[in-house]
């Protein structure tokens, strides 16, 4: 049974809210859930002692009472829910956390809610559109740009492309690499 998601963590998060996992389904019949990580780092997870869902718009406290990995997910067992059908309700479910409580990032790393949105112009000036997106590739992210003049652009986030970010601006400036856009558009 998949619960209603009233909130999505790339189109409409709550406001002040990151989310940090999605409820996948069910492991065993102990109440376990398989959660997929939504952090960079999945062992932060053996630190958390709670984390927010939503039942219609109201958020509702869920306590963490044991976490382990488990080929690439983290299986929680949160307090109070001691069966499989307790834990069926959570399938489909984002597990949120204040944004004041993610740590801090070394300079120049940027969390994927900062980057969403952001208007990304070359070097000299031309618009080429709003990170709509970003694919994770395993080798580098990609950032998905919608709503210039030349349609969508997959820009790689490597740093000889992405040249600043001002999260206070709104701002990415990048310096193209060859090929990526025809010479007009690059031109604007």
């Amino acid at each position: 049974m998949k619960q209603d998601r009233p909130f999505n963590p790339w189109s409409n998060p709550p406001e002040s809210l990151i989310a940090v996992g999605e409820v996948l389904g069910t492991q065993g019949n102990r109440g376990e859930v398989k959660v997929a990580s939504l952090t960079d780092h999945p062992e932060r997870w053996l630190e958390l002692e709670r984390v927010l869902i939503f039942n219609e718009e109201d958020p509702q406290p869920l306590f963490l009472e044991k976490v382990r990995f488990f080929k690439g997910l983290v299986i929680v067992k949160f307090r109070g829910i001691n069966d499989i059908s307790g834990a069926e309700v959570l399938q489909g479910t984002f597990l949120w956390l204040p944004e004041a409580e993610r740590p801090p990032l070394p300079p120049d790393r940027f969390y994927v809610d900062q980057i969403i949105g952001l208007k990304v112009y070359t070097l000299t000036g031309c618009f080429l559109g709003a990170v709509a997106q970003v694919l994770f590739t395993g080798g580098n992210d990609v950032y998905v740009l919608r709503g210039g003049t030349g349609g969508e652009i997959l820009l790689p986030a490597l740093k000889s492309v992405i040249r600043s970010v001002d999260l206070a601006a709104g701002i990415m400036r990048v310096e193209l690499p060859p090929g990526l856009v025809d010479e007009d558009q690059e031109r604007c």
